[in-house]
């Protein structure tokens, strides 16, 4: 008979002023001012929280963090985080908003309003358990439909055509991951066709749009990017080629080729650059940015 696997016992549940004393004791963190850190426990999750420490801890005893470390360090991290998700946010809603036209508009011009609707028009990829990566998708769209049935255009295009959406109406169910099996399934001259508006090879606006949207799903689900590695990193022009790395910088660096003439490009620099004025403990470096970050972003 197999062995039976065991696991560790689940942690058990502690109030506040314990989740501060085990801090002190055991990690050795500044949690400072008692009810400061009640404060910030029940503002920010301890589990959540302690991650933007995890640089921050003495080499010879992981368990502890380094002296001087503070739990209002760790607070500004996280701000500074946030901060940085609702910079790169806007960004990240243009290329995609700017997506769906772009591909939409091809689409339509080449195929008609529901040509996207046909395999034939796509090629012929398939997903691990065989089934077609298109036909996937429409079930993923037929599914946005359903579950989106109190938007007006969705109730004006089931009452008025039956349900059918033209391609231009049916992208805006689409998610940024929709959009990319989308591009990643179009025949390869469709695909030039878009890609060559950005000034970039199909395979690296591919590969822009995957890592741009594991970035939005972050943002979007509050989860960290600070001192956080991506998935995959973006395919960057050869001059950029040394900091093509699966970092936040490396992607903001490749959005430049969707968005780095537009105004909310700008705006995210500057506000990057306010952060790391608010927040002097938050070190851009452990993020992929060099020294010479805002020159880079915004060179043309």
């Amino acid at each position: 008979m197999a062995k039976r696997k065991t696991y560790a016992t689940v942690k058990p549940a502690r109030s506040f002023e314990e989740q501060a004393q085990r801090l002190t004791e055991l990690h050795g963190l500044d949690v400072g001012n008692a009810d400061r850190a009640r404060h910030l426990f029940s503002t920010v999750n301890y589990y959540r929280l302690t991650t933007y420490g995890n640089h921050l801890r003495r080499a010879d005893d992981p368990e502890r963090f380094a002296d001087g470390v503070t739990l209002d360090m760790l607070y500004d991290l996280y701000q500074f985080d946030m901060g940085m998700r609702h910079q790169i946010l806007p960004v990240l809603e243009f290329f995609e908003v700017q997506l769906r036209a772009k591909l939409s508009y091809h689409l339509a011009m080449t195929y008609g309003s529901l040509g996207y609707m046909q395999a034939d028009n796509f090629r012929a990829e398939r997903l691990p358990n065989g089934s077609l990566v298109h036909g996937n998708l429409i079930g993923k769209f037929k599914s946005e439909v359903k579950r989106s049935g109190d938007l007006a255009f969705v109730r004006h295009h089931k009452q008025k055509y039956g349900g059918q959406f033209p391609i231009w109406a049916a992208v805006e169910l689409f998610t940024f991951g929709m959009l990319g099996s989308l591009f990643d399934i179009m025949q390869e001259k469709d695909q030039y066709a878009v890609s060559r508006q950005y000034d970039l090879e199909p395979y690296q606006l591919s590969r822009l749009i995957a890592v741009a949207t594991d970035v939005r799903n972050i943002c979007a689900h509050y989860n960290r990017l600070y001192n956080q590695p991506l998935e995959q990193k973006p395919i960057l022009p050869d001059k950029y080629r040394k900091y093509e790395k699966n970092t936040l910088f490396a992607l903001l660096l490749g959005l430049r080729a969707v968005a780095g003439n537009q105004r909310v490009y700008h705006q995210m620099i500057r506000g990057i650059r306010d952060l790391t004025e608010d927040y002097p403990c938050a070190e851009l470096a452990l993020c992929g940015f060099p020294e010479n970050w805002e020159d880079l972003l915004r060179e043309g």
